[in-house]
């Protein structure tokens, strides 16, 4: 008999559970119900910033749940990428990135972060790099610059926003496609890097074209990495018409969750940064920033980042960017 009613309870509270478990999973609420955070990988105030605050706007309007923009800068987008990698798989902590993501694999001894640990969302943005001079410099064109940089060995300097990162990486090309020596200064990001070129602490700086065109009379903007023109600086040149074809290599910002997260919770991020970065007053406020809204889902960021990463592979095996 105590057999049979112990048999009799267990097999009860095991119904009553399996009976719970809809309940319980009914319980959980749906997402997004807290605060979305984004970390970038670059300095409060530069483009990453903005274009996530704009970005987050429209998320809560769509959502009804606050956004918050956190900066980890430094290192590359290290720092960022491993805070990305560490933190909850729920969706609520998501991360910026750039081209530097793939070049800390390369360059880095020991990186704080695995690649794999990142699950791609959306290319929000391609963020064609340009270079820029300050004004009084005294040149107007890449040609001049050039010509300078040649009569002044190691005596120009060009700042970018990191250590390893697309700014580093195009003034590296530029330096070995022209022949020239300008020394490189990385910044914890562009605003900083902008800052000091225009207080003459650095000749030009490589960074994005929305950066080096957004003070005219106190930086010229002499050419933009990419294949075409960008649409609203139509007036700069691409390296290829100014003579350095091989200096085509675009910056990009990306968005991506810690290793684990849902996959509905992805899909579902995925489509709405989509719809976000294509809407008429998002995409012109991109624009202004140097971003080209972009939308591209998880399996085209996926292939795109293997490219990158190959093409980085390579330019690092040259020698010419190291850390």
């Amino acid at each position: 008999m105590t057999i049979t009613r112990r048999a009799t309870l267990t097999t009860g509270l095991g119904l009553l559970g399996a009976a719970a478990l809809p309940l319980a999973a009914r319980a959980q609420p749906a997402y997004p119900s807290n605060i979305i955070k984004f970390i970038i990988p670059t300095a409060a105030g530069g483009g990453h910033d903005t274009m996530m605050r704009v970005i987050g706007q429209k998320l809560t309007e769509a959502w009804g749940q606050p956004t918050i923009v956190e900066s980890k800068a430094g290192a590359s987008g290290a720092i960022a990428a491993a805070a990305t990698a560490k933190a909850p798989p729920d969706g609520y902590t998501l991360g910026v990135n750039y081209s530097a993501l793939l070049s800390n694999l390369v360059l880095l001894p020991n990186p704080t972060y695995k690649l794999e640990e990142l699950v791609p969302v959306s290319m929000l943005a391609l963020t064609p790099i340009a270079i820029g001079v300050r004004d009084s410099l005294g040149v107007s064109t890449l040609q001049q610059f050039v010509a300078l940089a040649k009569s002044k060995p190691g005596k120009l300097s060009y700042g970018s926003y990191g250590q390893g990162s697309g700014g580093h990486f195009v003034g590296e090309l530029l330096n070995m496609s022209a022949g020239i020596d300008v020394v490189h200064v990385p910044y914890k990001g562009e605003a900083p890097a902008l800052q000091d070129l225009m207080g003459g602490q650095i000749d030009a700086a490589v960074v994005s074209i929305g950066g080096v065109s957004r003070y005219p009379g106190k930086i010229k903007p002499l050419a933009v990495s990419s294949a075409t023109r960008f649409p609203l600086y139509k007036d700069v040149p691409t390296f290829e018409e100014a003579g350095y074809a091989a200096v085509n290599m675009p910056g990009w910002g990306a968005l991506f969750a810690p290793l684990g997260t849902p996959r509905p919770i992805v899909d579902k991020l995925s489509a709405e940064m989509a719809r976000i970065v294509k809407l008429p007053d998002v995409a012109s406020k991109l624009l202004e920033l140097g971003f080209e809204p972009a939308g591209w889902g998880p399996a085209r960021l996926s292939e795109f980042m293997k490219e990158q990463l190959a093409l980085t592979q390579k330019l690092v095996s040259a020698g010419r960017v190291k850390l």
